[in-house]
């Protein structure tokens, strides 16, 4: 019998990287961000997730469907390398990271980081105003990262520069093995009611999303595990 096996999404990324280090992963106006870079910058930030106390507190096998066991971190911010290489360094922290909607006013904001229990954030400048709005009211949220931008707002109180995170954080990625049901949650839009998080194992989200399926032939691109949960809402846990 064949051995089945799992992904991860950082684990692929460093295949990737190890194999065309030097070609551009990322290009936003005249910055160019190789496959190299982007590893490196998300183990730096993975490195300071981690020595903030953040990660898996428990594994997906001791608990329910519909239950977490990992910090959470939003990414409340505009497409750019920032998105990437946080979603990459959450997971590789295995902290699971959740998607935030930059239209968000502030009542909205203040739900979905409380409704998620965000132990971290992070967010471009220009929104900091509505951070500092709602931070009085979400006291687990104690990881605040603030991306630069031309908004040329202040650190919010509390918030530390993404690139000062970069810089001086440990190449090294934190010493910790990410694994596949490791989970990414996505939140739907709140078109039909309050915004709903959903809880994908990581592995699924790369088969599923990633590029981890062929979708020509819809063979997948190597042995796999099958998921042994559909995904869950996130605010099932509370019922």
């Amino acid at each position: 019998m064949a051995m089945s096996v799992g992904f991860t999404v950082p684990a692929v990324a460093d295949a990737v990287a190890a194999a065309i280090p030097d070609r551009e992963l990322i290009t936003q106006g005249d910055r160019r961000y190789t496959y190299a870079d982007i590893v490196d910058r998300s183990r730096r930030l993975a490195s300071y997730l981690h020595s903030r106390g953040l990660g898996c507190h428990t594994e997906r096998s001791s608990l329910a469907g519909h239950e977490v066991g990992q910090d959470l971190v939003g990414i409340y911010a505009y497409n750019g390398n920032e998105y990437v290489e946080s979603m990459l360094g959450a997971w590789r922290a295995r902290v699971a990271p959740f998607n935030v909607n930059y239209r968000y006013v502030k009542a909205e904001l203040q739900y979905l980081l409380a409704d998620a229990g965000a132990s971290a954030l992070i967010y471009h400048a220009a929104f900091a105003p509505r951070v500092a709005e709602v931070l009085g009211d979400l006291p687990a949220l104690r990881v605040l990262i603030q991306i630069a931008d031309a908004s040329g707002n202040e650190l919010v109180y509390g918030a530390v520069d993404y690139e000062t995170v970069i810089a001086s954080s440990s190449p090294q990625p934190p010493p910790v093995e990410p694994s596949p049901d490791d989970l990414y949650v996505l939140y739907t839009g709140g078109t039909t009611g309050m915004p709903k998080g959903v809880l994908w194992r990581q592995h699924d989200m790369f088969m599923t999303s990633f590029g981890g399926r062929d979708l020509v032939g819809g063979g997948v691109m190597g042995p796999t595990s099958r998921s042994r949960r559909g995904p869950q809402t996130i605010r099932e846990r509370r019922s």
